[in-house]
């Protein structure tokens, strides 16, 4: 699954360097910080679409939605990631 495809992939963030300012830290925080919330966002969708899925007689819309929902989870993690890395 792609990230881009999906409109989740990640706004190019540059690492804070020695003479970059508060604002712009700030800045990049805010914008994966808005990355995970629409990821979460995302996430609740595919949740619910397994859900009712899950009754559905078809295993294989069920299979492509799990994918969708642990490819999520990953895109989750690795904002997450960056976000505490940014911060520490």
């Amino acid at each position: 699954m792609n990230a881009l495809r999906h409109g989740l992939a990640a706004v190019s963030i540059n690492t804070a360097t020695a003479d970059a300012t508060a604002s712009a830290d700030d800045s990049c925080e805010d914008v994966i910080y808005q990355r995970l919330r629409q990821i979460e966002v995302e996430r609740v969708k595919a949740f619910n679409d397994v859900h009712n899925l899950s009754r559905s007689e078809d295993p294989e819309t069920i299979h492509t939605a799990v994918r969708r929902l642990a490819a999520l989870e990953r895109y989750a993690q690795r904002s997450h990631s960056r976000l505490k890395k940014h911060i520490f």
